[in-house]
């Protein structure tokens, strides 16, 4: 078995069937013998890093916390208290590959629902509070045990502590209680109430998966449409006819417009294009940096004789099939292919380098060679 594997009796089709969504559930040893990627020192030392995305949330007195945003210097570890303290560390995916194939672990889920891999460490009493996420979350347990404990269904209506600077419920109804060790994960829906403390110094790996909301898609592919609209098109009077009253806005005068608009957004296929290049926006695009016209060149020709490619840690790959055409999206770009090049497009969308005849293949292919200095040019690819 390779390292931090899921184990082999996990039924994947049976945990989507009854708990995915639907309700928590824990897996005793879902990765048998888990080993830390990392260690505590090194998810500091992450944490000190200008790019990295990190807190420190510190309960100073019984259900009081306070919260510091990094990147943090190395006092602030120091001058910390003994107990009641979590350092919460983002997208470590992004930057350790043994992380990183933790996230492919999970790959019952399409990938591109996955958002990132969270690292908290956390001392004897550390924590973040009763709460509750509108995601899918895995908690897998690393080193040392938490003890969780789960809750009330919430939404939007639930009441929260006034003046706290974590989005901390008002109340927490414990319907179940786990201690989790090593290897050992908690899988919890959306918006069902969670708690989690340490009981000593131990890691917890958060495997998070997002999911637009209905208002960042009627934003997202409303803007998607006016930016496509050339703005020609203009409200025209129905039947002119003399008002009755000037001052009336009458109801039947808007249908048309209504109408076109509905046509507008009634359109399948430009939603999942959208859709496509929505969910692909990397979390850092600013890790993403396009390559200089001197590099562009010595790219072209390290090509040639490349051994592996592999997807810049930052990027998002997904590709789609449509009935007479392929579309392959990355970090919010969208190209359309021929359907013959469908697995083409699979492939390239895996995260696992391409190496060997894979690469040569894809090489010999025009489309997909121009393809592939294009996502080297924009540092979506990487040579290795």
């Amino acid at each position: 078995m390779k390292i931090n594997e899921l184990a082999a009796d996990f039924d994947k089709a049976e945990f989507l069937a009854n708990y995915w969504q639907k309700k928590p559930v824990l897996i005793r040893q879902l990765v048998p013998g888990f080993v830390d990627p990392l260690t505590p020192e090194e998810l500091a030392g992450c944490a000190l890093e200008d790019q990295v995305e990190s807190r420190l949330i510190t309960e100073f007195e019984p259900d009081r916390f306070e919260l510091r945003n990094g990147p943090f210097v190395e006092s602030d570890f120091t001058s910390l208290p003994t107990s009641h303290y979590t350092l919460l560390v983002q997208a470590m995916d992004q930057w350790f590959d043994e992380v990183a194939e933790l996230r492919r672990r999970f790959d019952f889920v399409p990938s591109w629902r996955v958002d990132d891999v969270m690292i908290s460490y956390a001392c004897e009493g550390g924590g973040v509070g009763p709460h509750f996420d509108n995601y899918d979350v895995f908690l897998l347990q690393g080193q040392g045990q938490r003890r969780w404990r789960i809750g009330q269904n919430c939404d939007a209506d639930t009441p929260l502590r006034e003046g706290a600077p974590l989005r901390l419920l008002e109340a927490f109804d414990t319907a179940e209680d786990f201690i989790l060790n090593a290897g050992d994960a908690l899988y919890v829906p959306p918006k069902v109430a969670h708690w989690g403390v340490s009981l000593d110094e131990s890691l917890c790996y958060s495997i998070g998966f997002r999911a637009p909301s209905e208002g960042e898609m009627i934003e997202g592919f409303s803007d998607f449409l006016i930016r496509s609209d050339s703005g020609d098109t203009r409200y025209t009077d129905p039947r002119p006819a003399v008002p009755t009253d000037v001052n009336e806005l009458l109801g039947a005068s808007l249908a048309p417009s209504f109408e076109a608009l509905r046509a507008k957004l009634d359109n399948p296929s430009l939603f999942r294009r959208w859709f496509g290049c929505h969910v692909t926006q990397p979390k850092y695009p600013e890790l993403i940096e396009p390559l200089d016209a001197a590099s562009v060149q010595i790219i072209e020709a390290a090509m040639e004789d490349a051994s592996s490619l592999s997807h810049h840690p930052a990027s998002r790959f997904v590709f789609m099939r449509e009935p007479n055409e392929a579309w392959l999206f990355v970090d919010g770009n969208a190209v359309a292919f021929a359907s013959d090049l469908s697995e083409s497009l699979s492939r390239l969308s895996n995260s696992t380098p391409l190496r060997g005849e894979e690469l040569d293949l894809l090489l010999k292919k025009p489309e997909m060679r121009e393809l592939l200095l294009e996502l080297l040019k924009q540092g979506s690819l990487q040579i290795d």
